[in-house]
């Protein structure tokens, strides 16, 4: 049996602010939007990736405080962040400020290769470009 990822799910507080920061930022188009179950659904795409988000409008909790520091956050059992990969780290990171995107640290190195940075989108979730 082949298994491969299909997307990843983000609960986010606003569809349509979420829906205007990744089109904006990263460069995600939208390809489906619905509502079942009492939330707002929409799915996203940027080439391979898929992001599908979640809202239930005024039911919507907030992200807990340990987000604010990434080492804490590490600290916390659930899934950590998205990371996508890119061609040119430094290009990306100037783009991304040209567009206000606000990095929580300096670049790094990954033990098993590679180069990355974090930054949080308009909910407060971390997301990781990671260039090998």
């Amino acid at each position: 049996m082949k298994l491969k990822p299909h997307h990843v799910a983000l609960t986010v507080k606003n569809t349509e602010e979420s829906i205007r920061w990744y089109q904006d930022k990263l460069g995600f188009q939208v390809i489906h939007r619905y509502n079942k179950h009492g939330m707002e659904i929409t799915q996203l795409k940027l080439e391979n990736v898929r992001l599908e988000l979640f809202c239930y409008g005024q039911n919507t909790k907030p992200l807990p405080d340990y987000r604010k520091n990434l080492v804490d956050d590490l600290h916390v059992i659930g899934t950590k962040h998205l990371c996508i990969e890119v061609d040119n780290l430094d290009e990306k990171i100037k783009k991304l400020k040209g567009k206000e995107v606000e990095f929580i640290m300096h670049i790094d190195t990954a033990g098993f290769g590679g180069r990355y940075i974090f930054f949080k989108d308009c909910n407060g979730i971390l997301i990781e470009i990671y260039q090998a």
